[in-house]
């Protein structure tokens, strides 16, 4: 993405943008509140990315909405133990007795794993707490994947390479409920956005520059409602990695990662309502993205808050 900058007609300053809608109180750049547990620099929010790298070496980097954008954190993880690895869904850090677990599922080839493991007071990975548990095959059509945790469900979010977007119910350790619906054969990256209830919200984009806001229901038919953000042609066909942080109350933090340029661009997102939606380039993060696997990393629900971008 480096050297094509995405402008927008009705790009606001960031002042701006906090008063529309992501601080949580009064319009000021010292308003916006990062959530509760994710480190702030200058008042800026930060979003937490978790990667695998070449070698298989699992990292936490954290990037802050800082002016340029910044990587203001790093964390090596299990090294490794992730070889192979070609998506991920979300990874929770939760704490336990003397430390930390990491858990989430990962899909290595063409078959889905559940994988977890625990880290120290000091964050440096125990030995012999590396688990895994084999979900099943068929894996190696998928281009995303996706987990969406709440204190009340667990879904599963995943798009199939002829367009048909899946969710799963997490029934304890069972793949349960399964829905699709077709028509997203055109989608280039996705992020979780939003979390309530009854709905989770991704924000997508296209192989033709577009930018659309999708809200599916957590239950019950499985019916996509599709809104247009932006347009073909805005420049949102270079992100092959999309993850996003809840940054306020309703606004959204989202770095869109460019593997093949090895760079990203971080942009501050309002409360998503369409082409009404207001989204400010913050410009390329001071950092490189060289790693094949991206994803966001989180806490436990009940202890972080949801995501709430739509």
């Amino acid at each position: 993405m480096r050297g094509s900058r995405l402008w927008w007609a009705g790009v606001l300053p960031v002042s701006a943008l906090l008063a529309a809608g992501l601080a949580a109180g009064p319009a000021s750049a010292s308003a916006a509140v990062a959530p509760t547990g994710v480190q702030q620099v200058a008042a800026a929010c930060t979003v937490a990315v978790g990667s695998v790298t070449d070698a298989g070496d699992h990292y936490v980097r954290e990037y802050t909405a800082t002016t340029p954008p910044s990587m203001t954190g790093e964390t090596p993880g299990l090294l490794a133990m992730f070889l192979d690895a070609r998506l991920a869904g979300s990874m929770v850090k939760e704490p336990v007795a003397g430390g930390s677990r990491y858990s989430g599922w990962m899909i290595f080839g063409s078959v889905m794993w559940a994988v977890s493991y625990e880290a120290d007071a000091q964050d440096k990975p125990i030995a012999g707490t590396f688990k895994t548990a084999r979900v099943g095959g068929g894996w190696d059509g998928y281009s995303y994947f996706e987990t969406s945790r709440t204190t009340t469900r667990t879904n599963q979010y995943a798009l199939r390479s002829d367009g048909t977007l899946l969710r799963w119910t997490m029934s304890g350790s069972t793949w349960a409920a399964k829905a699709s619906a077709p028509g997203f054969s055109s989608v280039r990256a996705m992020a979780l956005i939003s979390q309530t209830s009854t709905y989770d919200t991704f924000l997508a984009t296209t192989r033709g520059g577009a930018l659309y806001s999708v809200r599916v229901p957590t239950t019950g038919a499985f019916k996509p409602v599709v809104k247009l953000v932006r347009p073909a042609g805005s420049g949102w066909e270079k992100p092959i990695n999309l993850v996003a942080e809840r940054c306020g109350q309703y606004g959204t933090l989202l770095v869109g990662i460019d593997r093949n340029g090895e760079n990203a661009e971080m942009f501050a997102i309002g409360h998503v309502n369409g082409t009404a939606t207001v989204i400010n380039e913050l410009h390329w993060v001071d950092a490189e993205f060289p790693d094949p696997v991206y994803f966001r990393m989180t806490g436990r629900p009940g202890l972080t808050p949801p995501l709430n971008g739509e």
